[in-house]
């Protein structure tokens, strides 16, 4: 008892020095220990970290190379097989096989076995007949009559089960990926045909041309345990003699390991390569070269002992500091709270620290004056809590009540996310919005994000994604389908709500329909292009006109002067009638540049369109273009210029069609009719067009319309305006042009 009673003693004489310690260097110590601790427990979990991952990595990427080889030689099987099923059902082939004619077949298949070996890689071509008997190789054409059926399953297979197989096996010539289909003439076997591709450097070169991966080819040596290299895409090749390759011949699993060849660290995959009857006949071998990533890892270990070091530098300087600046005020409040513990008049304190230790200084001040207040409350509060819970419980009703039939009544759809992206609560108004009642659309997890239009999902859904995950504001205009097909613009406003820790609660959020101030801006839009185009024709006709009546005068005067015979009156002919053309371009123009008047009458959109694909049908089957009406039952009838209007549409019509290749073409005239909006779409498949050409549509000279009539288009666009509609003209992949046209019901 009293040895530990004198150990105990000793304990607290080590730790004297430690409490006698000012207050600011014994903060020091626990957060020096505890940042040393942090650092380099953060750099070994980051060192332990990385190399599982790079492990990890490498291993799939060399697994999902080995898969992909293994896919290759049974593809290559399959190519093999579907090429001999070709040549066997040819009658020809079956004939001369049946009659035992090899100079037949040899006059047939050589020269096709000639190409398919110099384009594709074709190495064996070989005829056998019942019972197994090689009948001609083309690929060696000296050797046939021996016996295959001993060491050759493959052609034993097709010869007794009459079904086409493939695979890899061995022959005479060597290893091949081998495809064996059975020969019949007249309802009865015949033989066999094989075609196969060789299993060596070709392949191994394709192989690594893909995938940047040195790759060999082994076949077990004459010496126990030893693997030969039969084809490689190293520089150089070597024995195998390591156990983990007998493990992977004997097991048929492949492994990965790390090892270091020419002097550099390599990641190694050995796996096995079946042949047809399922035995392992080879192995393969996968080389990475580590070097690179080794290096790159080294770095970053670096770098974070480095800023680890500089960060506990760092943090004890500013912990010395702040402790500094915490103790200086701590005596005078010390001093202060025995005072009001005694009851003695306490003396406000002279001393003003500034953030919490001088919110504590004030509150001393005021601790006196404060109880006394306290108890005063306490006994009111006994008094009146049960009223006053009561009234704030209806206030809290009343203020739910107000909330939640706002949310159902605003004319814009209010709805909740979980931290999934999970829509929690939707209010009514998507059903306004959307075609969508709030039950469907809670059953669906995915909806805030599906609802995007395909096209702008590229755009949005990175924003999502960034809200859900970083807990940042998303807003975003873009498409969503209505459930009658229509697109509806939208904007939409998602505000994270975050825990006290920062991460995501939930999401709030609204949609507001910008449909009809999209569609406004593409008017105002349109019509800022119908102004510039007019003052820029204005400035071009009034800049041409005078050279150019100069020039047609002098022309005309020196025609009507040079005789009959003078061989230059054709040349002043031909100059004459080019500024004819030109001066019939430039009153056009002057046409164009002249205010439209429309003259509105009740038509129907339908009649329209079909009177201009009627009046049209000579000029489309002229073109070559085959084209489909798709009228919708039952459109309202429009305030248009009956003239005009078919003018415009004439000439849009022609302009999309004037982008189709002659003959095959086709052209898909649609009608249909959305809220407000009486719709046209114009849809060309097997076009020509640039986006350079959908960028100046409209500009005059720039269409491939007859250059006579290429101001009839501007002149439609401003028609089309005249009417309050809106032209809009896009491209859907690479061969279809899209032209919509939409004209106010009212």
């Amino acid at each position: 008892m009293a040895w530990l009673t004198s150990r105990k003693r000793e304990t607290k004489n080590r730790l004297a020095w430690f409490k006698d310690l000012p207050l600011r260097y014994r903060l020091i110590v626990p957060f020096l220990g505890l940042a040393f601790f942090g650092t380099f427990s953060l750099v070994w979990l980051f060192i332990m970290s990385q190399n599982d991952l790079m492990g990890k990595q490498e291993d799939r990427w060399l697994l999902g190379i080995y898969h992909s080889f293994q896919h290759t030689v049974d593809l290559r099987g399959r190519w093999a097989v579907s090429l001999a099923s070709g040549f066997a059902r040819n009658p020809e082939v079956a004939a001369a096989l049946a009659e035992r004619d090899r100079g037949r077949l040899i006059q047939l298949c050589y020269p096709a076995f000639i190409f398919l070996d110099q384009h594709y890689g074709i190495k064996q071509f070989h005829f056998e007949v019942v019972p197994g008997r090689s009948f001609l190789r083309l690929h060696r054409l000296y050797q046939y009559g021996d016996l295959l059926t001993p060491y050759r399953k493959l052609i034993q297979d097709v010869l007794e089960k009459g079904v086409e197989v493939y695979g890899l096996e061995r022959g005479a010539t060597g290893y091949g990926i081998r495809g064996a289909v059975p020969v019949h003439w007249e309802g009865r076997l015949v033989g066999a045909l094989e075609i196969g591709f060789a299993l060596g450097e070709e392949l191994l070169g394709e192989v690594r041309r893909r995938t940047n991966v040195e790759i060999s080819l082994m076949l077990p040596g004459d010496e126990d345990g030893v693997f030969q290299v039969f084809a490689t895409s190293l520089p150089e090749a070597f024995d195998r003699k390591d156990s983990v390759y007998r493990e992977v011949f004997a097991t048929g699993k492949p492994r990965i390991f790390v090892r270091e060849l020419f002097s550099e660290p390599y990641a190694v995959l050995v796996g096995p390569i079946r042949n047809y009857a399922g035995e392992t006949e080879a192995l393969v071998e996968l080389l990475v070269n580590r070097s690179e990533i080794l290096a790159l890892a080294t770095r970053y270990r670096h770098w974070m002992l480095g800023i680890g070091v500089l960060g506990m530098i760092l943090s004890v300087g500013a912990i010395y500091v702040v402790s500094l600046m915490f103790t200086r005020p701590i005596a005078r409040m010390i001093e202060m709270a025995r005072e009001i513990a005694s009851g003695k008049p306490v003396r406000p304190t002279a001393l003003r620290p500034s953030g919490e230790l001088g919110v504590l200084a004030d509150a001393l001040d005021e601790m006196v004056s404060s109880l006394e207040a306290s108890r005063r409350k306490i006994s009111e509060y006994a008094d009146n809590l049960e009223d006053k819970v009561r009234e704030r419980t209806q206030a809290f009703r009343e203020s739910e009540e107000k909330y939640r039939t706002l949310v159902e009544t605003v004319p814009l759809v209010v709805y909740r996310l979980d931290r999934e992206g999970r829509i929690i609560y939707i209010n009514r108004f998507v059903e306004e919005l959307l075609g969508l009642s709030p039950e469907t659309v809670l059953r669906e997890p995915d909806f805030w994000k599906m609802k995007v239009c395909e096209e702008d999902r590229e755009r949005v859904w990175p924003l999502m994604e960034r809200c859900l995950r970083e807990g940042t504001e998303f807003k975003a205009e873009y498409r969503v389908c209505h459930a009658g097909g229509r697109y509806v613009y939208v904007l939409d406003h998602a505000l994270p709500v975050l825990h006290e820790d920062g991460s995501l609660r939930v999401v709030d959020g609204f949609l507001v329909d910008v449909t009809d101030r999209h569609r406004l801006q593409q008017q105002i839009i349109q019509t800022e292009e119908l102004r510039t185009l007019s003052e820029i024709s204005a400035r071009l006709a009034h800049e041409i006109r005078n050279p150019l009546a100069v020039a047609g005068g002098f022309a005309r005067r020196l025609l009507l002067k040079l005789p009959e015979d003078d061989p230059n009156r054709r040349k002043v002919s031909i100059i004459l009638e080019e500024v004819m053309r030109l001066e019939g371009i430039l009153e056009r123009i002057l046409a164009y540049l002249k205010p439209v008047e429309v003259s509105l009458e009740r038509m129907a959109l339908n009649d329209a369109v079909a009177d201009v694909i009627r009046d049209n049908a000579q000029y489309l089957s002229q073109a070559g273009v085959n084209y489909q009406l798709e009228l919708a039952e039952g459109l309202c009838s429009l305030m248009l210029d009956r003239a005009l209007f078919k003018q415009a549409l004439e000439t849009l019509l022609r302009s999309v069609v004037g982008f189709v290749r002659p003959e095959g073409g086709q052209l898909l005239v649609r009608t249909g009719c959305s809220d407000n909006n009486a719709q046209l779409e114009l849809i060309a498949r097997g076009v020509q067009v640039s986006e350079d050409d959908l960028d100046h549509f409209f500009y005059p000279f720039t269409s491939r319309m007859d250059e006579t009539r290429t101001l009839d288009l501007p002149l439609a666009k401003m028609i089309v305006y005249k009417h309050g509609g809106l032209i809009q003209v896009y491209r859907k992949g690479s061969e279809e042009l899209h032209l919509s046209l939409n004209v106010p019901l009212s």
